[in-house]
């Protein structure tokens, strides 16, 4: 435990926190966030509080008093329970890409893409919903009549707010509000997987330390035996690991506009030429997200404006 030879669930709770701090994701195809400031359900989930609470004068006062005290607890269960319903596909998803990739059978990035892509299609009409079990009942807070699914409430929403949004990790920016280094504008947050920096993992505070903790203790030979030729060796490994982590979510990011080109849009080789200008068209509206034009990022990042003749 003191050397934190252990499996941490810290990520997993900040992931959390990012789907519920950053709401209406894929509004209005995503019903989930909505439904959670519904009154049916503080109905529900005030009869799973009460049920849970039962015999406990103390905390039932407390609820009355407060009532929306232990709802946000509640919502934050909802999201937890959305985020389990995920991994739960997706775990054995990226366990068989890797069965693959040892077997000789994926040997490319279009390879793992492809994978990925039939299996989001597999899954994706899979229910969300949140049931919680209390002295032997079941309360269904989300019931799975109102039916939520796996990709529209569950897998855009987490690739929208852990992939490109969340927040800035504590200690490397200010959150006092007067200080002004956090944004005000919600399109402004991007802090998530496929914007962060690297390199102050390994630091106290920072959420995918731990991560990289935890995928050390099942590193496969092979990345073992190439982090063993990098950089410091074992001195840095959590970086190394964070770097390699961030590269495959850009791969997981690619499969993701991939599934949705074939679901909103037309095939790659469609001979239609309207149809391909609409497919570029999205691609473009994908990629702005990390150009962001609208600060002339995707201008400062050309090579002739950097390689000017004053350049040296």
């Amino acid at each position: 435990h003191l050397w934190h030879d252990r499996i941490n669930m810290e990520f997993a709770e900040a992931c959390m926190q990012a789907m519920l701090w950053h709401r209406n994701m894929y509004a209005p195809v995503n019903q989930f966030d909505p439904y959670l400031d519904s009154e049916e359900y503080k109905a529900n989930a005030d009869r799973a509080i009460k049920a849970y609470f039962k015999g406990n004068p103390v905390m039932l006062g407390i609820h009355k008093m407060f009532p929306d005290l232990f709802l946000e607890q509640c919502r934050q269960a909802s999201y937890y329970s959305n985020l389990g319903l995920f991994w739960e596909v997706m775990a054995p998803v990226f366990f068989e890409v890797s069965d693959l990739y040892d077997e000789g059978k994926i040997k490319t990035v279009p390879d793992a893409m492809n994978f990925l892509v039939n299996g989001i299609f597999a899954i994706a009409g899979r229910p969300i919903y949140h049931h919680v079990y209390t002295k032997g009942e079941c309360y269904e807070v989300i019931p799975k009549s109102k039916g939520f699914t796996w990709l529209y409430e569950a897998a855009l929403p987490y690739v929208e707010a852990v992939f490109y949004r969340t927040a800035p990790f504590r200690g490397t920016k200010s959150y006092n509000a007067q200080a002004k280094q956090v944004p005000s504008d919600q399109k402004d947050f991007h802090y998530g997987v496929l914007y962060a920096d690297k390199f102050p993992v390994g630091s106290a505070g920072i959420p995918p330390t731990l991560l990289m903790q935890d995928m050390l203790h099942f590193l496969p030979p092979y990345l073992q035996e190439f982090y063993a030729k990098r950089c410091r060796n074992e001195d840095d490994i959590l970086n190394q690991i964070a770097v390699t982590f961030q590269r495959s979510m850009y791969c997981v990011t690619s499969a993701v506009f991939q599934a949705l080109r074939t679901a909103l849009l037309y095939p790659l080789d469609d001979p239609n030429p309207k149809h391909l200008k609409a497919n570029r068209a999205f691609f473009e509206a994908q990629l702005d997200r990390f150009c962001r034009p609208e600060y002339g990022i995707r201008d400062a990042a050309r090579l002739r404006n950097i390689q000017t003749p004053n350049y040296r």
